[in-house]
């Protein structure tokens, strides 16, 4: 690669050189290299490129259903940012699927290592707030009853919207087919909890307790809530979400 010399700089092909203009500079380069379409699907030399579009193809496609799947608990949590780390932790988790050959690797069986397990279990759709971590510390989830309990946790300690006048909380108990991409989730009442009061006790259920068939994963909400009237009214991006536990 070369600049250009001269008066003016140009883009485009003449002969075997390529011309081209990066940030108002003009280079110059032998043409040829690269790769087309036709090569990529043919050649024994771009398996891997094959291998890597394949894998990357069926994470986004996971990624897709899951939050789906998950959407009572993502409703209001945009950005390509959000969408962007959903996909690196499948993307994580699939490489270490030690079993499958390359080019079919999965995150099924990557979730079969305790680092898998691991990195969904530490997963948070929305930044790790101090409100979300300490309502996660103070909480203990029991998978034979699928019941969270929060012990001694004070809502006045911590940062709210000016508005806000209650914390409401739900966990679900979502049961992911990794093989078909289906799913059934089961939802707890929402829990409101005044952001004024002082330290105290409680527990989370969903209406419909049952052993997931699949993967379980548990996740908990959490928004904050204003009272007009006698309805609480979910104040606009005010949303916390993050994985609890999944199962073995």
């Amino acid at each position: 690669m070369a600049r250009q010399k001269g008066p003016f700089t140009i883009s485009g092909t003449l002969g075997d050189i390529n011309y081209y203009i990066a940030r108002g500079i003009g280079y110059k380069r032998k043409a040829g290299g690269g790769f087309d379409g036709y090569a990529i699907k043919t050649k024994a030399s771009m398996q891997p490129v094959r291998d890597n579009y394949n894998e990357f193809g069926t994470c986004s496609r996971l990624s897709k259903h899951f939050r789906l799947a998950l959407s009572p608990f993502l409703i209001g949590i945009k950005g390509k940012l959000f969408y962007s780390r959903m996909m690196q932790l499948f993307l994580s988790i699939k490489a270490l699927d030690g079993i499958s050959i390359r080019g079919k690797r999965n995150v099924k069986q990557g979730l079969q290592t305790t680092k898998g397990k691991n990195l969904l279990k530490q997963y948070t759709f929305t930044y790790q707030t101090p409100l979300i971590k300490a309502l996660t510390t103070h909480g203990r989830f029991n998978w034979e009853r699928q019941q969270l309990t929060i012990s001694h946790f004070n809502p006045s300690l911590f940062k709210k919207p000016k508005a806000a006048t209650h914390i409401g909380l739900t966990l679900g108990i979502l049961d992911f087919d990794f093989d078909s991409l289906a799913s059934s989730l089961h939802v707890s009442p929402t829990y409101f909890l005044d952001v004024c009061s002082g330290s105290t006790s409680f527990y989370l259920v969903p209406n419909e307790v049952k052993v997931p068939v699949h993967f379980g994963v548990a996740v908990f909400g959490i928004r904050f809530y204003s009272i007009e009237g006698d309805e609480f009214c979910e104040l606009p991006r005010s949303v916390g979400a993050v994985v609890l536990d999944c199962t073995d």
